[in-house]
């Protein structure tokens, strides 16, 4: 298949849901994991060994409310819930009407904000971290 520019991908069409609910505004979301390695010498060489895997993310939003408001009461009780992130993304665009989504498990939001800027829209950016493989891919969008 040849490329070209109407065949990219554009997150214009993109979701996201938080315990089954979709996030309203949302922006951006950034997950990924890290490959943690030690080095090993094997004879003269420097080679490497996975040692640990962390998985952290950024969900950005526009806001309409106040966005993960009930996790951060239940942080400050002193609980520590968890809950599921399901990405869509669904471009009219992709190779045979192709989704992608991934499901991440096991997510704790660590970070809560509130600033204003007068005049300007509110944006909010809540950090997370996630175990690896609790990191699913559901649907994946092929090469032709």
């Amino acid at each position: 298949m040849k490329e070209r520019g109407d065949g990219l991908l554009r997150g214009t069409f993109a979701d996201i849901y938080y315990n089954g609910l979709r996030i309203i505004g949302c922006s951006k979301i950034e997950a990924k994991i890290t490959v943690n390695r030690e080095e090993v010498q094997i004879g003269e060489d420097i080679d490497s060994s996975i040692v640990s895997l962390k998985g952290e993310g950024t969900i950005s939003i526009n806001r309409f409310y106040s966005a993960f408001e009930n996790v951060r009461e239940e942080i400050c009780a002193g609980r520590d819930p968890r809950g599921t992130i399901i990405t869509k993304l669904e471009d009219p665009n992709a190779v045979g009407g192709q989704i992608e989504r991934y499901q991440i498990n096991n997510v704790a939001l660590n970070e809560f904000t509130v600033a204003y800027e007068k005049g300007a829209v509110v944006k909010s950016e809540f950090p997370f971290g996630f175990t690896p493989s609790d990191m699913i891919n559901l649907d994946k969008i092929e090469e032709k």
